[in-house]
């Protein structure tokens, strides 16, 4: 018989319960938040904020769904999807960052307005891109915004850029359709507070979750466990939610202010 034993894998399991905690208490005070502003009157900057607000909790609380069917029972026969885990988290994080870019407390009017314009121009540019395949097949879709009302958005966004001294070649950019962040994603991560080097990190690994790229599945055999956890999985859920809970933290302090009707948004009423 042989004598080398194989060395017993350190799975930490309370790291990942105790993670798993503080992310469920964010996401607690953010539906606090979310609830106290239903049937309140907000202005359409804080409308759209909460809207995002609300995505961010669904997908928490998707996420807190399939993590209670794993830690309710860690050593039976539940199999803990931690793929499914990192994609909701991509997905979180990103309507973290897209609620704190619309909130900005620091923007002025026309700013704002030039972020709104943006938005209008992205949604419309890609329901143009997922619709027009659509007409192939005889298949009757909503349209997206018709010329006129494009080139409205064009002429404005090009008057808000002037007024704000953007040079010419960045409005021109501006107008193609194509902007999200007025200052790309990491102008919107430092805008935030947050760190760049942690978001982008978060962002690319997450990716290979979302993309299925070689990332997330190179290493299968070593990674998932079916019926209990893998050292790797507990690891992974340390520091997903832990990551979680900052962000989502950071989300509900902006919005515990910003939400308030009447006040929350120094700049008062656009639609």
């Amino acid at each position: 018989m042989s004598r080398v034993r194989k060395k017993k894998e350190k799975v930490d399991l309370e790291s990942a319960k105790a993670a798993y905690a503080d992310f469920e208490r964010a996401t607690s005070n953010a539906v606090t938040i979310s609830q106290r502003n239903l049937g309140m009157v907000h202005t359409g900057r804080q409308r759209r904020a909460l809207s995002v607000f609300t995505k961010l909790i669904m997908h928490n609380m998707s996420i807190s769904v399939l993590a209670d069917r794993f830690f309710d029972n860690p050593s039976g026969s539940a199999l803990l999807d931690h793929y499914s885990l990192a994609v909701l988290a991509r997905a979180s994080i990103d309507a973290s960052l897209m609620t704190m870019y619309i909130s900005e407390p620091s923007l002025s009017t026309k700013q704002w307005d030039l972020r709104r314009q943006l938005l209008f121009l992205h949604d419309d540019s890609n329901r143009k891109r997922f619709l027009k395949p659509l007409k192939a097949y005889g298949v009757q879709a909503s349209d997206p915004a018709n010329d006129g009302v494009r080139l409205g958005i064009q002429t404005r966004i090009r008057e808000l850029g002037a007024a704000l001294l953007y040079s010419e070649p960045k409005i021109a950019e501006f107008q193609n359709g194509m902007f999200l962040f007025l200052d790309g994603v990491r102008g919107a991560v430092r805008e935030a507070g947050w760190s760049v080097d942690d978001f982008d990190f978060n962002q690319s690994y997450l990716s290979a979750y979302v993309h299925t790229h070689p990332v997330s599945f190179m290493r299968f055999d070593e990674q998932l466990r079916v019926g209990g956890i893998s050292p790797f999985q507990a690891d992974f859920c340390h520091y997903l939610f832990s990551m979680l809970q900052e962000y989502t933290q950071s989300v509900v302090d902006r919005m515990d202010v910003f939400s308030v009707p009447d006040k929350g948004d120094p700049n008062g009423h656009i639609e």
